[in-house]
C-alpha cells in the first residue's frame, strides 16, 4: 500500500476513535505502539498525524514529553473555514447577519414548543450573568445567550450552522463595541438586548412558540440595523 493512502487509513481510524470515545486532552498510545498496530513506518503515522492536526483534533508535541494530545471538535474549524469561504465571495457583514436572523427564531420557536423546565432554568441562570456587566463583557454575554438558545433547541445541525454564523457575528459585534464602548447608542443595544432575553425566556416558559419565533426575529433584525451601521459595507474578509 501507497505510504499516503495508508496514511489516509489511519487517519480514518483514528479520527473515528477520537469522536467516538475519547477525551478532550487525553493523549493517543506513543508512536512506537501506533507504528505497531498499523505495521506503518514513523513518517507514515507522522502523515497521519498531520491529517488530524490540520483538522483540528489533534496536537502533536515533539521531545521526551511529547506525544498527540486530542482534541474534541467543537465547530471552531468549520467556522474559520465557513469565514474564509464567504470572504471568498466577497459576503458582507450584514448577509452574515440576516443569515442569523434566518437560522435562529426557529430555534426559540422549538424551545417554546418542547417547554422544558430545565431549559428554562440554564437560560435564566445565563441572563444572570448578562444583567450587570461592562460593555465588552456583556455583548459576549449576550452571544453567549444567543449560542444557548441554539444549542438547547436539540437539533444538532441547526446548532452547528448558528455558530458557523455567530463566530463572524462575534467577531464584528465585540470589534464595534471595542471602538466604542461607552457610547449611549451602545448602552441601550445592550439594556434593550438584555430584556429582549429576559421576555424570550418568559415566552419560552409559556410555551407561546409563535410569539418566541417573532420576538426572536425581531431582535435579530434590530440587533442587525445597530450592528452594520458601524460596520457599513465591511466584508466578511474585513475580520480576518
Amino acid at each position: 500500500m501507497r505510504p499516503q493512502r495508508a496514511a489516509d487509513l489511519i487517519a480514518t481510524q483514528l479520527r473515528r476513535r477520537i469522536i467516538t470515545s475519547m477525551e478532550d486532552g487525553t493523549a493517543l498510545p506513543p508512536e512506537a505502539v501506533l507504528m505497531e498496530r498499523f505495521q506503518v513506518a514513523r513518517q507514515t503515522l507522522r502523515d497521519a498525524f498531520r491529517v488530524l492536526e490540520t483538522e483540528g483534533l489533534l496536537t502533536v508535541r515533539r521531545g521526551a514529553q511529547g506525544g498527540a494530545i486530542v482534541h474534541r471538535p467543537d465547530g471552531s474549524v468549520a467556522a474559520r473555514s465557513a469565514a474564509l469561504v464567504l470572504a471568498s465571495r466577497g459576503a458582507s457583514l450584514a448577509d452574515v447577519y440576516r443569515a442569523r436572523a434566518v437560522l435562529e427564531p426557529s430555534c426559540a420557536a422549538l424551545l417554546a414548543r418542547n417547554r422544558r423546565a430545565d431549559d428554562v432554568a440554564t437560560l435564566r441562570g445565563a441572563l444572570e450573568q448578562t444583567a450587570d456587566t461592562d460593555a465588552v463583557s456583556g455583548i459576549r454575554d449576550l452571544m453567549g445567550f444567543h449560542r444557548l438558545v441554539a444549542h438547547l433547541a436539540g437539533n444538532h445541525t441547526v446548532a452547528l450552522l448558528t455558530d458557523l454564523v455567530r463566530h463572524i457575528v462575534e467577531a464584528g459585534s465585540e470589534e464595534q463595541v471595542v471602538a466604542d464602548p461607552q457610547s449611549s447608542e451602545t448602552e441601550r443595544a445592550q439594556r434593550l438586548g438584555h430584556r429582549t432575553h429576559v421576555r424570550l425566556v418568559d415566552l419560552i416558559e409559556q410555551g407561546d412558540h409563535e410569539a418566541a419565533r417573532e420576538l426572536w426575529r425581531r431582535h435579530l433584525e434590530e440587533s442587525e440595523d445597530y450592528l452594520i451601521r458601524g460596520a457599513g459595507s465591511r466584508t466578511v474578509l474585513d475580520l480576518l
